[in-house]
């Protein structure tokens, strides 16, 4: 007898039994993200000639202590290559650039806050300051030998004369020098800041988030 309706109930109840017998079945593996690149990297492997001075790697900074393990100048790709184009320019006038400061994490941005909680001087770790970013760098020149050259103030004065454009009591090598380090940080794509004449942060930054990588 050929198969009927009843044969096909048939089939389809047994195959509703070995299914309920075979339990549920496993959920499918969700997809594995792809590993992001890593958002920081280390700007003298980037930028030839580079010189690193890593002031918060040392006690000779705002809290007395060192905020570094190591001294890196860690750097978002992007703002490293622009570092490099400013060094390329000023190597070709006899200069070369020495930083300072460039990647902070935020946990050192709370600890500067906590010695001087003064927005302008110190950025709120609340907002954030570039260099918690990876993209902002603290830095001045070098001659041909490496030696820094006259500047208006030391590094994170809070003298007048750190401001940007300050003439009063500021030698003219010092003024020129700055000068300098201005036009060729500005034509890489960074941007300077009214009170410190050593900071510049790279345009387009504050889009980015904050990162607390530890040094």
């Amino acid at each position: 007898m050929p198969p009927g309706p009843i044969y096909d109930d048939r089939v389809r109840l047994l195959s509703l039994l070995a299914a309920l017998a075979a339990g549920p079945s496993a959920p499918r593996a969700a997809p594995r993200a792809a590993p992001r690149a890593a958002p920081l990297v280390d700007a003298t492997s980037v930028v030839a000639g580079l010189r690193i001075d890593l002031r918060y790697a040392t006690a000779a900074n705002l809290t007395g202590r060192p905020l570094y393990s190591e001294s890196r100048c860690l750097l978002r790709p992007d703002v490293a290559a622009a570092l490099a184009r400013a060094q390329a320019a000023l190597a070709r006038e006899g200069y070369g650039l020495l930083a300072w400061d460039c990647y902070r994490p935020l946990s050192a941005q709370r600890a500067l806050w906590r010695v001087c909680p003064h927005p302008g001087l110190v950025a709120n770790p609340r907002t954030g300051s570039n260099h918690n970013r990876g993209a902002a760098i603290d830095l001045t020149l070098v001659d041909r030998a490496g030696r820094p050259v006259e500047m208006p103030t030391p590094f994170d004065s809070f003298d007048a004369k750190a401001r940007q454009g300050a003439t009063e009591g500021v030698p003219a090598a010092a003024q020129r020098h700055r000068e300098i380090l201005r036009r060729a940080m500005v034509a890489a794509g960074f941007t300077a800041i009214r009170k410190e004449w050593w900071h510049y942060d790279f345009r387009g930054a504050l889009k980015d988030p904050l990162l607390d990588v530890k040094l």
